[in-house]
């Protein structure tokens, strides 16, 4: 397939199917350990996007936003991996709150940089399915079930 886009689609979509796998098998009576494989997925798509930034970076080498993109790429890395120090329930809440920082700062990385017309569109669906995959998985930890 030659389509960025599509591929994007394509690779982004399957992407999640680990989470929803984390929670089925949570629900199926795996718990903690299902949970904390989900953290730990969770906390490698965290740093694959901020890898985004690193590329962008590197493309603009000598440019003035590049030493702003690195810093900003290895952060979500860092975050991710200081979520996994603590219990799973309290770890999801902190990947959520990555998520949702790794969104605005791709939103405001839109506003500087010229990125594929698809990219926040496919990114805002992307970060809102893995918030609820992961909230969904809090849910499950905090009742039992």
């Amino acid at each position: 397939m030659n389509d960025s886009k599509g591929m994007a689609r394509i690779l982004g979509w399957s992407g999640i199917l680990p989470l929803v796998l984390a929670n089925l098998a949570f629900f199926k009576g795996y718990g903690i350990v299902a949970a904390t494989l989900g953290n730990l997925y969770a906390a490698i798509i965290l740093s694959f996007l901020g890898a985004i930034h690193w590329g962008l970076a590197l493309d603009r080498e000598g440019q003035r936003e590049a030493p702003m993109l690195l810093l900003w790429s290895v952060i979500p890395a860092l975050w991710g991996f200081m979520a996994l120090w603590w219990t799973p329930g309290t770890a999801i809440l902190i990947l959520i709150a990555g998520f949702i920082a790794q969104w605005l700062a791709d939103r405001r990385l839109r506003s500087r940089i010229q990125l594929p017309s698809w990219f926040m569109p496919l990114r805002t669906g992307l970060t809102s399915a893995v918030i609820a995959l992961l909230a969904l998985m809090l849910v499950q930890i905090l009742t039992g079930t």
